[in-house]
């Protein structure tokens, strides 16, 4: 058995590079899987290994949620021959790049969502005095829950070095580098910023900014101005594209800090968000005011995006839900979880007070003398008189259709109105994507903003909704299985497996939801398939 350190055994191998090898290890004291990345034997000389050691020491000095975190450095014995290494977090989740290869360019949403904790990470490391000099898609980690973590500080110096960084040590990837990086001018944290909208921008194209052969793409990199991404077929809106636009720029003075990109970021992903109806009595503390206060709390502390919320709401404690509903149900087809009896109840109630208000209102009209009233035919005095019965106008629906199942206007004919060009599948995939990531931070109206407007008359109220759905209970979600659409005629299909976290604890949820196209827009009509189980 392979081991360093006295402690830490070599699994497998997970990746070499032009220096070191990683894998995959398990740290026998504390049970736990590590990743360790041993500096290749032949390159182990004294002033590289010193180099390779710099590298755990700097990123040692680094502790954010969305940094990979240094367990352990040093040298040992390896097959007979001194290494050094480091042991670091495992990220089970893969990298950036492997991301992008599987599903192509990511949504807005995700987008800002990954983009704002790279942002935050690089803040925390600037704060320090450290540059990280190779931000890239490769070095962008996801952990088990999909949060990415910034890896491989190897190439980083503290500020007070950078006057090192001249022409002929350049170090870096060129397609994600900046133009004076490139030109072995000083480095300074815009740099990283630079990196980091290049990386942004391939993530959102498919591509980088640039490419061709490395001296090709340095000179673009240099001279030339990047296309914007949305003509090279992004699908993100104006404001993400000119944010990634100003990283972009030439002159380090251009470009935002990366506490800007990180408030810019978290703004347009999970940061915003509509104010939500507040909850019921028993789970006020987790309402609107409440969340609103968990954000700006764990903002404040340095935290971003994912992990900001959630250690801010396990600081909480229970919020009053005692333990996990009686049963799991497990339907062929289900549009949201409970919720039927109380609906039933609501609607006889509201049967009884619209009879009552009837009743009053036909009394009134008897007694009134100004209204409207029919002679019998006899005419005789003491003979009761008739009142006219109102006419009533149909009750519309928010879809536009009376209680009898007509339509108003120019559908009076029956006729229906056509909802035009199905936008792509992709879309799909990113409306049911952000749907169970905006109810972990119990986002109410923009979840119910994404139903259809027939689920939406089933459910009744977002307040309903949220009741339904146990939003008020949720913490955190992570995707097993990635939204993934298939076209139905004019339906959209989409597969997805999640694990929910609830404060009474957590199941795995996977289904298909059916959605439709309404204003243009993909909107999720009802859940078929679904199952739940036990996570």
């Amino acid at each position: 058995m392979r081991r360093v350190g006295d402690r830490f055994v070599l699994v497998r191998e997970l990746g070499s590079g032009g220096m070191s090898a990683v894998f995959l290890g398990r740290d026998e004291v504390l049970d736990r899987p590590v990743a360790v990345k041993i500096l290749h034997p032949d390159l182990d000389d004294e002033e590289t290994g010193a180099l390779f050691r710099k590298e755990g020491r700097t990123a040692a000095r680094l502790s954010h949620p969305n940094i990979i975190q240094v367990y352990d450095a040093g040298e040992d014995l390896l097959d007979g021959r001194q290494v050094s290494y480091i042991v670091m977090e495992y990220a089970p989740g893969g990298d950036l790049k492997a991301l992008m290869d599987r599903r192509g360019s990511l949504p807005e949403g995700m987008l800002s969502r990954v983009g704002a904790d790279v942002a935050a990470a690089l803040s925390h490391a600037h704060e320090r005095g450290v540059i990280h000099r190779d931000v890239k898609p490769r070095n962008v980690l996801l952990d088990e829950r999909g949060n990415p973590k910034l890896a491989d500080f190897g190439i980083a110096r503290a500020f007070e070095t950078t006057e090192e960084s001249r022409a002929g040590s350049y170090l870096g990837t060129a397609a994600y580098s900046s133009p004076e990086q490139l030109q072995g001018h000083k480095v300074t944290p815009k740099s990283d910023v630079y990196s980091l909208g290049a990386t942004l921008y391939h993530a959102a194209t498919g591509e980088p900014p640039f490419s061709g052969a490395p001296i090709e793409v340095a000179n673009q990199q240099v001279l030339k101005e990047p296309t914007p991404p949305r003509e090279r077929g992004a699908r993100i809106g104006g404001g993400l594209e000119a944010l990634i636009l100003t990283c972009l720029a030439k002159n380090p003075e251009e470009r935002p800090d990366a506490v800007r990109v990180h408030e810019k970021l978290f703004q347009r992903g999970i940061g915003a968000g509509a104010a939500q109806p507040e909850p019921a009595k028993a789970r006020k503390p987790a309402g609107a005011a409440g969340f609103s206060r968990a954000v700006g709390t764990a903002r404040s502390a340095g935290l971003s995006g994912f992990e900001a919320v959630r250690r801010r709401l396990e600081s909480r404690g229970s919020r009053g839900v005692e333990g996990p509903p009686d049963e799991t149900v497990s339907l062929p087809t289900r549009t949201f979880r409970s919720g039927s009896r109380q609906r039933t109840t609501a609607a006889l109630l509201i049967g009884a007070v619209l009879l009552l208000l009837l009743a009053g209102a036909a009394a009134w009209a008897m007694l009134d003398p100004s209204a409207p009233t029919t002679e019998p035919a006899s005419g005789g005095a003491g003979e009761q008189k008739q009142v006219a019965a109102p006419e009533q106008e149909p009750v519309k629906n928010q879809s536009g259709q009376d209680s009898a199942g007509g339509s108003s206007g120019d559908d009076a004919g029956g006729e229906t109105q056509d909802p035009g060009p199905a936008p792509p599948l992709a879309e799909a995939e990113s409306a049911v994507f952000d749907m169970y990531v905006d109810q972990s931070f119990q986002r109410v109206d923009a979840t119910w903003a994404a139903l259809s407007g027939r689920l939406q008359d089933e459910i009744g109220s977002p307040q309903e909704w949220a009741e339904q759905e146990d939003l008020y209970t949720f913490e955190y979600m992570e995707y097993v299985t990635l939204p993934a659409a298939t076209a139905s005629g004019d339906e959209a299909r989409v597969s997805f497996e999640a694990r929910l976290d609830h404060t009474w604890g957590s199941e795995v949820l996977s289904g298909t939801w059916v959605c439709v196209v309404e204003d243009g827009e993909w909107k999720l009509d009802r859940l078929e398939d679904e199952r739940t189980t036990p996570a």
